[in-house]
């Protein structure tokens, strides 16, 4: 993301607002999968989304298996390049979900702040249906800040978030990553004037609804600062778990790059299914229609 993105902001016009379509680096391919399916949005487009079954159904807890994963993937490739962070969770007996925003992959339309932020509404709302079992999410990197503000404007129960490298605000991001250019810290107040937090997460963040938590970050990570994940987990409700990682590039902890890592968020994932399903899950908050 931070080579694109610092290349469009030095090059874009002084136009507030306009550059956040520089998060988005969406791509696609010829032909979808035949597993592949659309969903109509707010934004007025077609959004594509694949189910993923459990690998070993019968030795699953449950006729419902474990539950679902709904995955909000970051600002670059598409679902079907992204799914590695989350399709292996059917080997732990989690039915998986994966989408792609406006302008990604076989969805229709453009990619913006604004598409990306009524497209994840519109997930919510169509997985709001699976609501009588157990529900969790995985976001990741810009996906963290588009799900954090859709939920907390249409707060739907989910039973487990996984934030992966994440973060609330494309200004502050936009302004770390001018700062690690050479003689960045000359110009990274250039964020602060053509950049908007509109559709982002910041200022949203007293309103996302209490869930249990997993905070993921790469100690290391050059893209999006560690402190970033750090300010987040402090700031969410519900009881919480922050995984620090001292070996892994930016949003990869997920991936087969690290089997190790992936073995303890599966295993976080498993007991907070347990714990939920102990605990007698309550029925779904009423949903929040969109106005705006």
């Amino acid at each position: 993301m931070n080579s694109f993105l610092l290349l469009t902001l030095l090059l874009l016009p002084v136009i507030s607002g306009c550059a956040n379509q520089a998060f988005f680096s969406p791509s696609n391919n010829d032909m979808p999968s035949k597993e592949v399916v659309w969903l109509d949005s707010l934004s007025g487009n077609k959004i594509a989304y694949r189910y993923y079954h459990p690998t070993n159904p019968s030795s699953m807890p449950s006729p419902e298996h474990r539950g679902i994963v709904v995955h909000f993937h970051g600002n670059s490739g598409q679902m079907e390049q992204t799914q590695e962070k989350v399709a292996w969770l059917t080997d732990y007996g989690f039915n998986v979900i994966t989408f792609d925003y406006s302008g990604f992959g076989h969805s229709t339309g453009t990619a913006t702040d604004k598409d990306a932020y009524l497209d994840a509404i519109s997930i919510l709302n169509y997985i709001n249906q699976y609501n009588h079992q157990p529900l969790f999410v995985v976001a990741t990197s810009t996906g963290s800040n588009i799900f954090l503000r859709a939920w907390a404007d249409n707060p739907i129960e989910i039973d487990g978030i996984i934030l992966d490298s994440p973060f609330t605000s494309y200004v502050k991001e936009a302004q770390f990553i001018l700062s690690q250019s050479p003689f960045g810290k000359l110009y990274d107040w250039f964020a602060l004037v053509i950049m908007r937090d509109d559709y982002a997460a910041e200022q949203s963040l007293h309103r996302v609804p209490e869930s249990h938590a997993l905070v993921l970050h790469c100690e290391e990570d050059s893209v999006v600062p560690f402190e970033f994940g750090e300010t987040l987990y402090q700031q969410l409700k519900g009881n919480k778990e922050f995984m620090a990682f001292d070996d892994c590039r930016h949003a990869r902890a997920m991936t087969g790059d690290h089997p190790h890592y992936q073995q303890n968020i599966a295993q976080w994932l498993v007991n907070t299914e347990q714990y939920v399903r102990q605990n007698n899950r309550e029925q779904a908050t009423q949903m929040i229609a969109y106005n705006e």
